[in-house]
């Protein structure tokens, strides 16, 4: 049984590390002229890419990393994954407010990643 709540876990990680790539690769070709919208996209993907590898290290004794932080580090992607979709819509003005929002999430991310790790 354990082995096969691990195996649904990791695919659950690899598959929203699948959707996060594929959500990048479509910011970065819708604003490949935009700087901010761009620097906002690869601190995103950056921080994923973070979190993943952290998630392939549990559990870790050493680091203090058990099975209690798979759900945390799935919220946490899941939602910087919705990040970048909005990304991906936003138009107009919205695109201020979603920026805005990126900037927060991550921060919260980075802040919460601190703790844990």
């Amino acid at each position: 049984m354990e082995k096969e709540v691990f195996f649904l876990e990791d695919l659950l990680f690899k598959s929203t590390a699948q959707e996060i790539e594929e959500r990048y690769q479509e910011v970065l070709q819708l604003y490949a002229h935009d700087p901010e919208i761009l620097n906002i996209a690869k601190s995103i993907k950056g921080m994923c890419d973070y979190i993943m590898k952290t998630y392939k290290e549990i559990p870790n004794p050493e680091k203090k990393l058990d099975e209690s932080l798979y759900t945390t580090l799935y919220q946490v992607l899941k939602d910087l994954s919705i990040t970048l979709y909005d990304l991906s819509i936003a138009e107009g003005e919205q695109i201020y407010y979603v920026l805005s929002s990126a900037y927060q999430k991550l921060n919260g991310a980075n802040n919460l990643l601190e703790r844990l790790v």
